[in-house]
């Protein structure tokens, strides 16, 4: 792929910064665009002649920048399952108006390709496992504010999808799995899980421990990304990206045992209002392309406990 000029929003995140380090590594310009809410532009090396920053809000529309890209990763919004509960009408707002803002984007600058992280939340309770892309988006409860998330991305993938075929741009919409891996922020399981650990904190864990999720290292992630970027052959395609294999909560947390050598005792507090038990996503549509994860869930667990135990120590 010859060297192009992405714009990549919500770039300091977690996903973003790993997306933007690879796109730099593969010799790409790249435009980051983030506020900071969550995540930083420490994650990044600022002094790479490729890169720009850019520092601004996804839902002003004067914020976004004015050089001409060749494709756009829209990965901004706000997720974190204690804002879904605590402050979902900014989750809503920031994730609609920030990709109502992205189609606009492209479409008045004539951008050929859209990238819009999506995420398993649109599944809402999934009836099928392993869950396909063709599974019924659900919004299992609308008095629920955990369902925000989900439902902005809903929306987001409509507006995207009908954006793409009304004004002709090529569109990828990606549905991420439980992604996680070193820069993961706070409010996802894994990084809250290592925290408890690392503080000594009381180890409370909100189910029963048997609940499931599909842990997809984020170097996988990325891969899998780019190579839809690469090999996408219609001119919107919706893609799982992620494992196939669950995971018990529970068999996470003797995972964690063992790699930080402490005891663990876990206390299981049943939360109402929760998420999926399950959550499993189909990959054989991306492994169609090319797709190989390769990764296993020890060795990216082993890596990330690692690196938030340098930052803790630090």
């Amino acid at each position: 792929m010859v060297g192009k000029t992405f714009l990549v929003t919500g770039g300091a995140g977690f996903i973003g910064s790993h997306l933007v380090k690879k796109l730099l590594s593969l010799n790409h310009k790249v435009i980051c665009m983030d506020n900071e809410f969550r995540g930083t532009f420490k994650n990044i090396d600022q002094n790479n002649k490729n890169l720009q920053i850019k520092k601004g809000d996804v839902r002003n529309e004067l914020d976004w920048p004015k050089t001409k890209v060749d494709g756009v990763f829209h990965l901004a919004a706000i997720n974190g399952t204690i804002n879904f509960y605590k402050i979902p009408d900014v989750v809503l707002d920031v994730n609609v108006k920030g990709t109502i803002n992205a189609v606009e984007y492209v479409k008045k600058n004539k951008i050929p390709y859209l990238c819009f992280a999506s995420s398993s939340e649109t599944y809402g309770i999934p009836k099928k496992f392993p869950t396909p892309e063709s599974e019924m988006l659900t919004i299992p409860n609308l008095d629920n504010p955990r369902w925000s998330y989900g439902a902005s991305k809903t929306i987001g993938e409509v507006y995207c999808i009908n954006y793409a075929k009304k004004f002709n741009f090529k569109c990828s919409i990606i549905r991420y799995n439980n992604v996680y891996g070193p820069r993961d922020e706070q409010g996802h399981v894994i990084p809250d899980l290592i925290g408890k650990i690392l503080k000594n904190k009381k180890f409370v864990v909100e189910g029963t421990g048997n609940e499931t999720r599909s842990f997809c290292f984020i170097d996988d992630a990325i891969d899998a990304t780019l190579l839809i970027l690469k090999k996408q052959k219609g001119k919107f395609e919706i893609f799982n990206v992620g494992i196939d294999t669950e995971t018990k909560i529970s068999y996470l947390i003797k995972n964690l045992e063992k790699i930080s050598q402490k005891k663990i005792s876990p206390i299981y507090k049943i939360k109402k209002n929760a998420g999926t038990k399950r959550r499993q996503p189909s990959i054989l549509k991306i492994k169609k392309i090319g797709f190989k994860p390769k990764v296993k869930f020890n060795q990216g667990l082993k890596m990330t406990y690692e690196w938030y135990s340098k930052i803790y120590s630090n």
